[in-house]
């Protein structure tokens, strides 16, 4: 009975802590897909565009903002 209990203790807090993970993961491709939305707007006026494509949108989703800085550097070099 002890066991059980415990393992349901560990499996609840391992299921809060994976609900913050989530959370800010989304949170996080949120921002990023803002940040090259934002990118792409202001394009007009500045002259640099980030092109909507597979790879593009997958560094926006697993980076975030950071990822989108990343590829405008990447884009100034290149």
């Amino acid at each position: 009975m002890t066991g059980l209990l415990t393992a349901g203790f560990l499996a609840l807090a391992l299921m809060i802590r994976m609900r913050r993970a989530i959370g800010t993961a989304a949170a996080s491709a949120v921002m990023g897909f803002t940040a090259m939305g934002a990118v792409n707007l202001t394009g007009l006026v500045t002259g640099v565009t980030l092109p909507w494509n597979l790879f593009t949108l997958l560094v926006c989703t697993v980076l975030g903002a950071p990822g989108v800085v990343s590829m405008l550097v990447l884009q100034l070099f290149w």
